[in-house]
């Protein structure tokens, strides 16, 4: 079973909704009633508007948020941390495959199905 996300304290939404407020990009929103956010996940944490916010921008301003407050770096500091590039090489093809599709011609047909396709000639 997957890690569980602690559960954001009451005393830091204020804060993200002013983060969230500062990195909209338009004042009038339907979808989320010109708040900037949607509501709140299960982890007490608010949802931006993915119409009206730069998402991208608040995370970032989050993540800088949470490293330089002590209570939410303790609890949410492994989160935000980038997680090590793995050495391991991507799953190689077949050797047969991968020079035919490196010379832009397609891949070869399995033999049986060209026996059951073309019948023979005499």
């Amino acid at each position: 079973m997957p890690s569980r996300i602690p559960r954001l304290p009451d005393a830091h939404l204020a804060k993200a909704r002013e983060l969230i407020s500062a990195h909209r990009r338009r004042q009038r929103c339907r979808y989320c009633y010109d708040r900037g956010y949607v509501g709140r996940n299960q982890d007490n944490m608010l949802v931006p508007c993915a119409r009206c916010v730069d998402r991208e921008a608040v995370m970032d301003a989050w993540r800088a948020y949470v490293r330089s407050t002590p209570e939410l770096a303790e609890l949410y500091g492994d989160y935000f941390e980038a997680p090590p590039e793995s050495v391991a090489e991507p799953l190689a093809a077949a050797p047969s495959q991968t020079a035919s599709t490196a010379a832009g011609e397609a891949p070869p047909a399995d033999e049986s199905a060209q026996k059951d396709a073309a019948p023979a000639s005499p």
